[in-house]
């Protein structure tokens, strides 16, 4: 279920794919807490000088920590914790709220969807995303993909192995006595999303590498995305 739901695109590999202070015209925005879909855009740090990646990092954690059971999950749950003015997109079943970073043309976002007929449809995801598709994370990536997975571990969620998830290879190969390709056996290799979980909350986590260059920022994992979902069946 989690893979067909919620799971973001993958990269093949790390190395070569890769307390809240509310501002006063915060406050005043989220009065209401969620605006009519024909408002949405994205936000900047002149309107919302706190809502900085890590701030609403740090917010995301809140929420996961608040969850003891996914139940309760809910739009008031999420506007109590997160603090932002979410905007309801014309599905009706989700709101969001973005915010663009100009120098470096980085977005980020936060979802909270909830389809009433398909309780498994429901959960909120952080993440960020560039139109470039080779870009330096490091404007992004004050909280990496440690600072999640440690904080994650100090709320006392277990990364779940058992739940990774791997792609199919088939490779091609040169037949000497036919001279002729063909297709080799299948290879398979796991994918860079990992999985926490505690008690029926699981937690998604898409790393991607800083940048591709120098070495030590293709070793380092920022976090693309991070999704909070129902873990197994009612």
């Amino acid at each position: 279920m989690i893979a067909h739901k919620l799971l973001l695109t993958m990269l093949a590999t790390l190395a070569l794919s890769a307390c809240v202070q509310v501002p006063p015209t915060a406050l005043k925005e989220t009065a209401s807490m969620t605006m009519s879909a024909g408002t949405y855009r994205p936000h900047t740090l002149d309107e919302y000088p706190d809502f900085t990646p890590e701030e609403l990092g740090r917010r995301m954690l809140k929420l996961i920590d608040s969850l003891t059971s996914f139940d309760e999950l809910s739009l008031a749950r999420v506007q109590e914790v997160m603090r932002l003015p979410l905007h309801e997109m014309p599905s009706g079943t989700s709101h969001a709220f973005g915010m663009h970073l100009p120098a470096s043309d980085w977005y980020y976002v936060f979802d909270y969807d909830d389809k009433p007929r398909d309780p498994d449809y429901k959960g909120v995801t952080y993440r960020f995303n560039n139109k470039k598709e080779s870009v330096d994370m490091g404007p992004v990536c004050a909280m990496d993909y440690g600072v999640y997975v440690t904080a994650l571990q100090r709320m006392g969620f277990q990364e779940r192995e058992d739940l990774a998830q791997y792609d199919a290879l088939h490779p091609w190969r040169h037949n000497e006595r036919t001279g002729q390709l063909e297709e080799a056996p299948s290879q398979f290799r796991r994918l860079p999303v990992y999985f926490f979980t505690r008690n029926d909350v699981v937690v998604q986590i898409v790393p991607r590498r800083e940048a591709d260059v120098p070495d030590e920022k293709l070793r380092h994992a920022c976090v693309e995305s991070i999704t909070a979902m129902r873990f197994g069946k009612r």
